[in-house]
């Protein structure tokens, strides 16, 4: 089932973001596939069963919007900067990454509370 996939997820970005978020190409990989994973979740409880209240749709709806625009462009502006060996760019980028990665975390920890764990 899709939560269990999503459950496993929110563990990788947990354990990221917890520790401190370090970019790398599998990193920026797996906050992606999450990304779809936790949408699928979210389309589901909120068009199909309607189990997630309209206001967290509301706000996730949003935050996919930004998710979308943002996390592709920060990757692309990521791997310049590690291809150009500028750090202080690297670090930059990496906290906005970290940051979408946490609000992402967060989506899925409501998610799964949602849904009880079912």
């Amino acid at each position: 089932m899709k939560l269990k996939i999503v459950f496993t997820g929110i563990l990788f970005l947990l354990c990221s973001c917890a520790s401190g978020l370090v970019v790398t190409g599998e990193a920026l990989k797996g906050i992606g596939n999450q990304f779809v994973e936790v949408s699928a979740v979210y389309k589901q409880g909120c068009d199909v069963t309607k189990i997630i209240t309209p206001s967290t749709c509301a706000e996730y709806k949003q935050f996919g919007e930004k998710f979308q625009k943002v996390f592709p462009l920060n990757v692309k502006l990521w791997e310049a900067a590690r291809s150009a060996n500028d750090a202080a760019s690297q670090d930059k980028i990496s906290a906005v990454i970290a940051d979408l990665a946490a609000n992402l975390s967060a989506f899925s920890v409501s998610v799964i509370q949602t849904f009880g764990g079912k």
